[in-house]
């Protein structure tokens, strides 16, 4: 079974197990994702560092998961609102980022939304918008479509969007190279372009060692097709690719 289906699977058995609690709690759905996730032996929904919130951060998948995927808000609507009271929120911020209203009031809508919109919660609207893309539920168009919206409405966080935006290119091309889509070096450069110019965020495309690092360890792509596309040449000798992780790209960056 590929990593995507095991994460899926880890969410609704999380899912199960959380609508069954006698008391649901947001600190319970944490453990549970997290205890899902390692009895599937599969790494969170990720870029290349995990950060120590990683698994509250997956109450996004599951969120999404729970109200896309199952539908099951209406009838265990109590322990949804009580558990993803934040995931309904950014939610509610997509929908308005995608509505098509003025930007003037995609910024009024959102600020009264999340009064105080910190770097923290930029990175999780967006992360959401990337969740839902990752899951198969909207296409990648809305991911690009929730990026410049937002930093049309709110060019004060250009850089939390610069940042965030590596990411989202990253997991896009791994997911490529993990599909098959990508197969050499060329394929990888050209797609880079092609989805970098799309995002159309300035200096936001994402080095080689960063979108490697999210193949290998959370697409599963194995090091010789890595190799194969990332392949570098001294003199006349080639050097198998090794990946090394940034320290300023992506989600390394999304600190909420």
């Amino acid at each position: 079974m590929n990593p995507k289906r095991r994460r899926v699977k880890a969410y609704v058995d999380a899912l199960g197990r959380l609508i069954l609690s006698e008391a649901p709690s947001r600190e319970e759905a944490i453990d549970l994702v997290r205890q899902e996730l390692e009895r599937e032996k599969v790494e969170p929904f990720r870029g290349a560092s995990k950060p120590e919130d990683i698994y509250e951060k997956e109450l996004i998948s599951l969120y999404i998961v729970a109200s896309r995927g199952l539908g099951i808000g209406e009838e265990y609507g109590d322990t949804i609102n009580r558990v993803f009271e934040k995931e309904e929120m950014y939610d509610k911020v997509i929908k308005v980022l995608l509505s098509g209203v003025s930007t003037e009031e995609v910024r009024e809508t959102v600020k009264s939304l999340i009064p105080e919109l910190s770097d923290s919660e930029v990175a999780r609207i967006l992360r959401y918008a990337l969740t839902l893309h990752y899951l198969n539920f909207e296409p990648w168009e809305k991911v690009v479509a929730v990026i410049k919206r937002f930093l049309e409405a709110f060019p004060e966080h250009e850089d939390t969007v610069r940042r965030f935006s590596k990411f989202v290119i990253a997991v896009e091309l791994a997911e490529e190279i993990a599909k098959g889509k990508i197969r050499s070096k060329v394929d990888k450069e050209i797609r880079k372009q092609v989805l970098s110019l799309e995002v159309g965020v300035q200096k936001s495309t994402p080095s080689d060692e960063y979108i490697a690092k999210i193949a290998r360890e959370v697409f599963e792509v194995p090091q010789k097709v890595l190799n194969k596309i990332f392949k570098q040449q001294r003199g006349r000798k080639r050097r198998a690719y090794k990946s090394k992780e940034p320290s300023t790209e992506g989600e390394s960056s999304d600190k909420g």
